[in-house]
């Protein structure tokens, strides 16, 4: 069932019970609206406001002027030989690396890595404590 909207002249195509079906993706964002009837959209949208606010407090703690991110969307879809489609789709978000020092090492005349130089004396020792300062981040 068809009926035109009387302020646009679009063509608005109607349920048995009267409400609006939803149109066909014209673009690629009505596509990724579609899929999960909004739940996908509405899950990525969140995740990328939150990986902006990490970003933001990064930039912050840190100093740094440039971090990268990356955001991978991924739809499998599958035609079932019925003629219906089924569509999967998935997302990803690559945070920056954090920033770690840089350490200098040689190497040993048995092939072994060493932050000693070689031929060269110690007049202090070069254990430390190498407790964690904090938690660890998956």
């Amino acid at each position: 069932m068809e009926t035109i909207d009387q302020e646009t002249g679009e063509i608005v195509e109607r349920a048995a019970d009267g409400g609006q079906r939803y149109p066909a993706a014209h673009s690629l964002a009505d596509f990724i609206r579609m899929q999960e009837d909004g739940q996908f959209d509405a899950d990525v949208a969140f995740d990328l406001n939150e990986l902006a606010a990490e970003l933001e407090q990064l930039a912050q703690d840190t100093g740094q002027g440039k971090l990268k991110a990356k955001l991978t969307i991924t739809v499998d879809i599958a035609r079932d030989p019925a003629g219906f489609y089924v569509f999967a789709a998935k997302h990803t978000i690559k945070r920056p690396d954090e920033k770690r020092k840089q350490s200098v090492g040689w190497v040993t005349e048995d092939n072994k890595f060493t932050p000693n130089k070689p031929r060269q004396g110690n007049l202090f020792g070069t254990v430390r404590d190498v407790t964690p300062r904090r938690e660890v981040r998956n």
